[in-house]
């Protein structure tokens, strides 16, 4: 079963049962940033991250906000549904499911783990 931990950066990272983590921004994220306009992503597939590297830039009428790995390793998939600036609603509707932006091989799973759950991301979230 996957499971999701986050970041106080506000990102979650889903572990998968085949080994990856999914990653995008959560919906405390989507609710602040409101009106998406924009995703750049700073990193293709077969790129390295380091934990805490950015990823991407996300833009909406209230800020622009750095995307950050949860966990480092290579990334195996960047969703390229969101080079359109037309698809960016479905991150809106579906942070967690649809609106996931990257997909991570992890070079040390620990670190998913290390992660907060999401009962000290809510309390982090005040």
């Amino acid at each position: 079963m996957a499971e999701t931990r986050y970041t106080e950066k506000h990102e979650w990272a889903r572990l998968e049962d085949d080994g990856l983590v999914t990653c995008g921004i959560t919906q405390h994220a989507v609710d602040e940033l409101n009106d998406l306009t924009f995703l750049d992503y700073r990193v293709a597939a077969g790129d390295t991250v380091e934990q805490g590297q950015v990823f991407g830039e996300i833009d909406s009428v209230k800020a622009t906000s750095e995307l950050f790995a949860p966990v480092s390793g290579t990334v195996e998939e960047i969703n390229e549904r969101f080079t359109s600036e037309d698809e960016l609603p479905a991150i809106n509707a579906s942070p967690q499911g649809e609106g996931w932006m990257i997909k991570i091989k992890p070079s040390d799973a620990s670190q998913h783990g290390a992660l907060l759950d999401e009962a000290a991301y809510e309390a982090h979230c005040g």
